[in-house]
């Protein structure tokens, strides 16, 4: 499968390695060149950008006409909606994922049929459940401190 990934910080070059190792095709964009480093260096197997992802020239560098998966990843969430918008509409890339901290944002690209990962939700959800499930006398000692 040919996947591209918008940004190579923790996330997207954790995503990308995950990909290689499974034998996918991989290409990574992003705007700072130092950012290869994350994603091993030379040894990583995949294909790395240095560009912006708005320029349509990038994007073909990258085999966005190919492409089989889109994931935006970096930490802005106006860049990764407009961009995986790009992927989802312009280029009919199957499977777009974009990840998207607010969860205002999040709902309209959802509605809007993009797969969004909102991290935020996801912590607010998953600190609830904890506190939830957390043993009754904790909870009270807590309440007492």
């Amino acid at each position: 499968m040919k996947v591209i990934i918008l940004g190579s910080g923790r996330v997207g070059s954790a995503i990308g390695r995950a990909l290689v190792a499974a034998q996918h095709d991989v290409a990574v964009i992003d705007s700072d060149p130092d950012s290869l480093i994350r994603l091993g260096g030379d040894d990583f197997d995949g294909d790395f950008y240095v560009g912006e992802a708005l320029d349509p020239a990038v994007l073909g560098r990258a085999g966005i006409k190919e492409a089989d998966a889109f994931i935006a990843s970096t930490d802005d969430d106006n860049t990764n909606a407009v961009v995986a918008q790009i992927a989802q509409r312009r280029y009919h890339v199957g499977s777009v994922v974009v990840r998207i901290f607010d969860p205002e944002k999040a709902a309209f690209y959802e509605q809007r049929g993009l797969k969004v990962i909102c991290p935020t939700i996801r912590a607010i959800s998953e600190m609830i459940a904890a506190v939830d499930s957390a043993p009754v006398p904790f909870l009270a000692e807590q309440e007492l401190n």
